[in-house]
């Protein structure tokens, strides 16, 4: 294994495969990235990864479907590090805690230091099982994951950092134009479409704005196992003529750029790599009060913020919004402004590149310590 000293860096990163949401685009954003900072890239997925291939062209990928597998997953492993064999790497970043098991065996295996990404928040009776030896750091996407991560376990705070998504803010020139005459405003939300994200929040908010302007429509940009119940919803309620649901989409960017108003209903989100995609955009968003989205919008300043499930409260934000389009033209601008400043992908790959560089050497400690999720 090479030391820090050394100015390329061999990653390994391991990927549960390719789906549109933060840890996906997180992960894409640094192998699009990784090799201008002199950081030799090889990605093992457990499934395809769905992005444009010219995002990996620099990368070296492969997939190894069977290492989760019962039984055969250890044969799997076996092979895997096999292959890995003459090129040990000087970090392996372990991008889903799913795959933590198979990250930490390999570290041990091939005498590898290893960090983890923590995307969101722990189940209610969920375990970590932790290599002291080997685990050198554990990335939480914002300050309310480590907090909680932090209260729900015995983990040493200093072996839990934050280093925030980000992304690459469009120029001026593509921004859309907000609340065009003679066009209907339209409301959308965007993300995997499954139990906690809340759209069905977003529908019912919606029923209520469309008794005091019903020339407004509303879209729903993503997939998932709740997308049949949602339309069924959507049916129920009356409003299906009023509302668009955009399945398989391999980028948000053309559904965002159709909304004059980004709402983010997630009853409790990690990160918000959504609403900071929006806000980078120049869109007023609204979001729950609660979890990461909490770092990223101001209430009232560069967005606005409602209690989680308060549908009463959403749909007053989304009338306001409507009635008040340069008010929300400002808080657009202030919002974009705010990622640029704090939450530029630039920023998120110079912190992890420096985290790499960090850890790339050596490590004296020995032991291996299981860390139970504490009773909230």
């Amino acid at each position: 294994m090479q030391t820090e000293q050394r100015e390329r860096l061999d990653v390994l990163m391991l990927l549960g495969g390719y789906q549109l949401r933060g840890s996906s685009s997180r992960a894409m954003a640094l192998a699009e990235r990784l090799p201008l900072h002199r950081i030799a890239l090889k990605i093992i997925s457990s499934e395809p990864i769905r992005a444009p291939l010219s995002r990996l062209k620099h990368v070296e990928l492969k997939t190894f479907r069977s290492f989760n597998w019962p039984v055969v997953g250890a044969i799997g492993r076996r092979f895997l590090a096999a292959d890995l064999r003459t090129s040990v790497p000087d970090v392996i970043d372990i991008q889903h805690r799913s795959l933590l098991p198979l990250g930490a065996w390999l570290a041990r295996r091939m005498n590898c230091p290893y960090v983890l990404t923590i995307h969101d928040y722990l189940r209610e009776r969920e375990r970590l099982t932790v290599d002291l030896q080997w685990c050198q750091r554990i990335v939480a996407v914002s300050d309310s994951v480590r907090n909680e991560l932090l209260e729900r376990t015995h983990l040493p705070e200093d072996l839990v950092i934050v280093i925030p998504g980000g992304v690459q803010p469009p120029p001026e020139t593509e921004l859309s134009s907000l609340f065009s005459p003679g066009r209907s405003p339209v409301i959308g939300t965007a993300g995997p479409l499954e139990p906690g994200k809340g759209i069905q929040h977003f529908l019912r908010a919606a029923v209520r704005v469309l008794k005091s302007r019903p020339d407004s429509l509303f879209v729903i940009a993503g997939s998932g196992p709740d997308e049949r119940a949602l339309r069924r919803l959507a049916m129920d309620l009356q409003i299906s003529h009023a509302v668009t649901i955009l399945p398989n989409l391999l980028d948000f960017g053309p559904a965002l750029r159709a909304m004059d108003v980004f709402v983010l209903p997630a009853l409790k989100q990690g990160f918000g790599s959504t609403v900071v995609d929006a806000m980078s955009r120049g869109l007023p968003v609204i979001a729950c009060e609660s979890g990461g989205t909490t770092s990223l919008v101001i209430d009232g300043m560069t967005g606005m913020l409602v209690p989680p499930s308060d549908e009463v409260a959403l749909a007053e934000r989304m009338r306001y919004l409507l009635d008040h389009p340069d008010r929300a033209r400002d808080m657009g601008a202030a919002g974009r402004q705010r990622i640029i400043d704090h939450f530029h992908v630039n920023r998120m790959v110079d912190l992890t590149v420096q985290l790499y560089r960090e850890i790339a050497r050596p490590t004296l400690a020995t032991t291996t310590t299981t860390i139970p999720a504490l009773r909230t």
